[in-house]
């Protein structure tokens, strides 16, 4: 077992969270009350991680959760898009934020096996593992993600050259 320093968890995976959190809902002002939330637990929890990846695990399912639970909320979606996703988190090489551009504009279920994939080196077991669902459901949906961003993104090629 390994003891939480919060402030350290926090300046390591804050902006994984919040990226994860962003990603999912398109909102910033609702990405940031999921990272919010995602730490509240994390201090109310009080569970005792094997491992710093077993930490990392938890903070990526209780944030896709916390963001899934706001997602069928009631209040979520009685209200207006007031704060449509303009910026993006910091992506300092130019062809990731061109790829975050368009990952951001595909299904939910796309979304997260991508970006823990490319984005945190996640392994597709690993994936499959942390979001409980089969390897081979993970490889579909990896498969069909990137023939949507390869399409995507060849569209937007075009749209620039012409």
């Amino acid at each position: 077992m390994f003891l939480i320093d919060i402030a350290g968890v926090y300046k390591r995976y804050g902006h994984m969270v919040y990226r994860i959190a962003l990603m999912m809902m398109k909102f910033r002002t609702e990405a940031e009350d999921i990272t919010q939330t995602v730490f509240i637990k994390l201090l109310e929890n009080g569970k005792a991680f094997k491992n710093d990846e077993h930490l990392k695990a938890w903070l990526i399912v209780t944030a896709k959760n916390a963001c899934k639970d706001t997602l069928k909320s009631r209040w979520f979606s009685k209200r207006d898009n007031y704060d449509d996703i303009t910026e993006q988190p910091y992506i300092p090489d130019e062809t990731a934020k061109e790829f975050w551009d368009v990952i951001v504009t595909l299904d939910d279920k796309y979304k997260l096996p991508l970006y823990l994939y490319y984005y945190e080196g996640y392994k597709t077991g690993e994936i499959a593992e942390m979001l409980n669902l089969k390897q081979a459901t993970v490889w579909t949906q990896m498969r069909t993600a990137k023939a949507k961003l390869k399409e995507q993104l060849e569209q937007k090629e075009v749209r620039n050259s012409g």
